[in-house]
């Protein structure tokens, strides 16, 4: 006779193999986003950075001259015509929704993983490469959960549990690349100060143990989230958190 089943079930059944460890972390550099602005985000760019109405001439025409002239490359040839040089301009944004500001579950995973790869486990623990990567559920927490229907959107927030302020900074760099030199400018949307994140991971510990999962808690901070985090921002400390090995396996 077959037997009915619904997705409640197949979760208790994974929360039964699954550990958890639940964290809250306060950013020490700030957060900077990664994301290429849309046009809904420039408006908020020159109404909160240049302090122009998105709305008004001035604000539209600089909108457009962001959008059709500075963000892409540009060729910079000195008097002497000995170098070209690239420059590339662009406007990054936090991802952001009503409820305000937020990093993604796959950034958690990703920083879990560079943790456990800088300290040997990968290669010490075989099989731990694949369940951290296949086999963990990352979900927001406590007042970084704003919609439970989406739980795999973090949100950033102050020390209130209010949705985190942000402002921009001008990040400049150069990369050697195939095509020359390049120097890179980015306006980006940062988080203010005093700016935290609360997040639940879940791991199959039948590889990685509990002190494990604690040594990668203690690095992932080091190691910091997304795309700018070789620029010093982005790094975190893990404030407080609790463990729950929970149950081996399924019945």
């Amino acid at each position: 006779m077959a037997e009915k089943f619904t997705r409640e079930d197949l979760n208790k059944r994974a929360d039964k193999f699954r550990a958890k460890v639940v964290v809250r972390c306060r950013f020490t550099r700030p957060h900077a986003g990664g994301q290429p602005a849309t046009e809904k985000s420039l408006q908020a760019f020159v109404k909160h950075h240049l302090k122009l109405d998105p709305d008004g001439q001035e604000g539209a025409d600089a909108i457009a001259r962001i959008m059709n002239e500075e963000i892409g490359e540009r060729e910079d040839t000195p008097d002497g015509g000995e170098l070209k040089e690239e420059k590339v301009y662009g406007v990054n944004v936090i991802r952001r929704n009503d409820n305000g500001p937020f990093i993604l579950e796959h950034m958690v995973k990703a920083c879990v993983k560079v943790a456990a790869s800088r300290l040997g486990y990968f290669v010490k623990k075989r099989g731990s490469k694949g369940d951290l990567s296949e086999m963990t559920l990352v979900r927001a927490h406590g007042a970084s959960l704003k919609d439970p229907e989406r739980p795999w959107e973090i949100h950033l927030t102050d020390a209130e549990g209010n949705p985190v302020g942000t402002h921009y900074e001008l990040i400049s760099g150069s990369i050697n690349s195939a095509q020359g030199k390049k120097s890179i400018q980015h306006h980006t949307e940062c988080s203010d100060e005093d700016c935290y994140f609360e997040f639940e991971y879940r791991w199959p510990a039948t590889k990685i143990k509990k002190n494990e999962m604690l040594d990668i808690m203690a690095a992932i901070g080091n190691i910091g989230i997304g795309s700018t985090r070789s620029l010093n921002f982005s790094k975190f400390e893990v404030i407080e958190g609790e463990i729950d090995l929970g149950k081996k396996e399924a019945a």
